[in-house]
C-alpha cells in the first residue's frame, strides 16, 4: 500500500489531490487493470485523514472513467485500452459491463419497484399543494408523514408519539447524526461483528473506539459483550437484531430481552438498525427492541430502501426524549431537511394503506429467491463450506476454511461473468474467508447456474 502514500501540498483539496495521485499510478501503470484499491477505511488510517476524502476521492475517479466500483465488493481500476497496458489478472470478460449474474448487490430489484403508482401519486400531491410541495419542510420532517409513520409503528407494537419520530434522508443519515450528537473522539462504540461497514466507517470518523463483539445464530454473544463492559464503557451499541446484515441471523426473545437489561445494567445506549424486518420469510415475528424499551434506551431507526425504492432515500427516526433535541439539531445541520415533495408522496402512499401491499408482494418473491439460492447451496456447495439459512433478509452468509480467501474465489468468479461481495470489510479485525450472496437480482431459474459455477471454483481450490 506504499504506493498510495502522499504528500498533501495544501494547494488543493486533499480529495482532489488523492484522487491526482491515483490517477497518475493508473495511467503509468503502477496499478495494473482490476486492481482492488484499499479499502474506505484502510486508505484513510493509512493516509490518516478522514474517510470522506476517499469516498469523494474514489467517486471523482469512478465519473472520469478510472475506476469501477461493484456493490459492496470494492473498487477497481477498470480496463480501458487508452490506458497502459499491463499485465492483467483478470479477463476483458470481468469487466463490469459483463457481469451476468448479480450476487453482489443487496438492493432491491427495480422490477418490482411500484414506479406506476408513485408516479399517479407524484402528480396527485402536485396537483393537491402546487408549489407548497417544493418548499423546504421541518428539520424533524413532514407532519402529516409523521403521524402516518406513528400509526405505522403501532403495528410493529412501537407507541411513540410523532413528537419524536424524525423523516432523515436514508438509514446511513441516521447513523451520521447520531455519531455527531454522542460521539467524541476516543469514545467507544460496540458492534456486532460482523457489520455493515458504513457503520464502522461512520464511527471511527468520529475518533471513536469501535469494538467487534462475535454475532451467533440467535444474537450477539452476551457473555463477551458483558466481558467488554466490564472493562470499557461504550456510548452506546450498535445491533440489527432482526436478519442482521451480513449475517442473517435473528435475534431471538432472550437475546432481546438480556440486551435491554445490559443497557439498563450498564447504562449504556442502543441503536437499534431495522432494516429488514418486514422481509420475514417465517411465521417468527418478533417486537423490535424499542417496542420492548421501557427506559429510553433504544434509539430506533428504521429503513425503507431494502423493501421499496432506494433511490428515494427515506427512513425513520425514533429518539428517546433524552436525545429528541440534539438530534434533530444534529439532522437540520446535515441537510436541513429532506426532500419535502417525497415526504409528501410517501405520506399519501401510506394512508391510501399500499405500503403492505407492496410488502406482501415482494416478500414473497424474496422468500422464494431465498429458498432456490439455500437448495442450490445445499446441492452444489462442498460439505466443508458453513452458509447461514436466513428467515429473512436479502443475502446468504459464507463461510470458508481458513485456508481459502474469499478475495480468490472473486477473482475467478468475475471471469465467469458473476459478482459476490467479500467479506473483508464487514469485520474491525480483517477476516479473508468469508463472502456474501445476494438473491435480489435474479429469478430462482437464473440462480441454479452460478451457484453450481461457484462450487465448482471452491471445490478447485480445495
Amino acid at each position: 500500500m506504499d504506493q498510495f502514500l502522499i504528500t498533501f501540498s495544501g494547494k488543493k483539496s486533499k480529495y482532489k489531490e488523492l484522487q491526482e495521485h491515483i490517477k497518475h499510478l493508473i495511467i503509468t501503470g503502477v496499478l495494473p487493470h482490476h486492481y482492488k484499491l484499499p479499502s474506505i477505511r484502510k486508505l484513510a488510517n493509512k493516509l490518516d485523514v478522514n474517510p470522506v476524502t476517499v469516498v469523494n476521492c474514489y467517486k471523482s475517479l469512478e465519473r472520469e472513467g478510472y475506476v469501477y466500483t461493484i456493490s459492496g465488493g470494492g473498487t477497481y481500476v477498470i480496463a480501458d485500452n487508452n490506458l497502459a497496458n499491463t499485465n492483467e489478472d483478470f479477463t476483458e470478460s470481468s469487466s463490469p459491463h459483463n457481469i451476468k449474474y448479480d450476487l453482489s448487490s443487496s438492493s432491491p430489484s427495480p422490477l418490482f419497484f411500484p414506479v406506476k403508482t408513485f408516479k399517479n401519486l407524484l402528480n396527485e400531491v402536485l396537483e393537491r399543494d402546487g408549489g407548497f410541495a417544493f418548499n423546504y419542510q421541518e428539520s424533524e420532517g413532514y407532519l402529516p408523514l409523521r403521524q402516518s409513520l406513528q400509526s405505522l409503528l403501532t403495528e410493529y407494537k412501537i407507541k411513540v408519539s410523532h413528537h419524536y419520530i424524525h423523516v432523515i434522508t436514508g438509514g446511513q443519515q441516521g447513523l451520521d447524526v447520531i455519531a455527531k450528537t454522542l460521539l467524541q473522539e476516543g469514545d467507544y462504540v460496540f458492534t456486532e461483528e460482523p457489520c455493515y461497514p458504513g457503520a464502522i466507517a461512520t464511527f471511527s470518523s468520529r475518533g471513536a473506539k469501535v469494538i467487534g463483539i462475535p454475532i451467533r445464530e440467535k444474537g450477539i454473544d452476551l457473555v463477551i459483550l458483558e466481558k467488554e463492559l466490564k472493562k470499557y464503557k461504550p456510548k452506546f451499541i450498535y445491533v440489527m437484531p432482526d436478519f442482521q446484515s451480513p449475517t442473517g441471523y435473528l435475534y431471538d426473545q432472550t437475546h432481546r430481552k438480556k440486551l435491554l437489561e445490559l443497557a439498563n445494567k450498564y447504562s449504556f445506549t442502543i441503536v437499534e438498525d431495522d432494516h429488514f424486518a418486514d422481509l420475514n420469510y417465517s411465521q417468527i415475528k418478533l417486537p423490535p427492541l424499542k417496542a420492548l424499551d421501557t427506559n429510553d434506551n433504544v434509539i430506533y431507526i428504521k429503513s425503507f430502501s431494502k423493501v421499496f425504492m432506494p433511490g428515494l432515500r427515506l427512513a425513520l427516526l425514533v429518539a428517546p426524549p433524552l436525545f429528541n433535541g440534539p438530534l434533530q439539531e444534529a439532522k437540520q445541520f446535515s441537510d436541513i431537511s429532506t426532500s419535502g415533495f417525497l415526504q409528501r408522496t410517501f405520506d399519501l402512499y401510506l394512508r391510501k394503506g399500499l405500503w403492505n401491499e407492496h410488502v406482501n408482494k415482494v416478500k414473497l418473491i424474496y422468500q422464494r429467491r431465498c429458498q432456490s439460492m439455500l437448495s442450490a447451496l445445499e446441492r452444489h456447495f462442498p460439505s466443508s463450506i458453513k452458509f447461514s439459512k436466513p428467515q429473512g433478509g436479502l443475502a446468504i452468509w459464507v463461510q470458508l476454511p481458513e485456508n481459502l480467501k474469499a478475495k480468490e474465489i472473486q477473482k475467478f468468479a468475475l471471469t465467469k461473468g458473476i459478482s459476490i461481495t467479500i467479506g473483508d470489510d464487514f469485520f474491525i479485525q480483517r477476516k479473508e474467508n468469508f463472502f456474501r450472496l445476494s438473491f435480489t437480482n435474479l429469478s430462482e431459474k437464473e440462480i441454479e447456474k452460478p451457484i453450481k459455477e461457484l462450487a465448482t471454483i471452491i471445490k478447485n481450490m480445495l
